[in-house]
């Protein structure tokens, strides 16, 4: 565990692209509290239990320790990352 892993991983949930949630598009101006570490998504509470109904491994910004290696994932994927791969063939968000 690492104090500067604590701190970049609550960087990156502030980023305007991570403030989205990755599944449904709810806004949180702060960013969300629970990342699914399957996809490396920031995720809102609603889709969490999505997630973990399916075995999906979420963790929670606070709660949980963070390695760099995590914020290293978490860099290169994010929710921007997931829109352009998993989710690019997907119906807009709202619709």
């Amino acid at each position: 565990m690492s104090d500067h892993a604590e701190r970049a991983v609550k960087k990156l949930a502030r980023l305007p692209s991570n403030t989205v949630c990755a599944n449904c598009g709810t806004t949180k101006k702060l960013g969300f509290s629970t990342i699914c570490i399957k996809y490396y998504t920031f995720v809102c509470n609603m889709c969490k239990t999505s997630h973990q109904a399916i075995s999906h491994r979420c963790k929670s910004l606070t709660m949980s320790s963070w390695t760099d290696a995590e914020v290293a994932l978490l860099k290169q994927n994010g929710n921007d990352a997931a829109r352009r791969t998993w989710l690019a063939n997907a119906p807009p968000i709202g619709s």
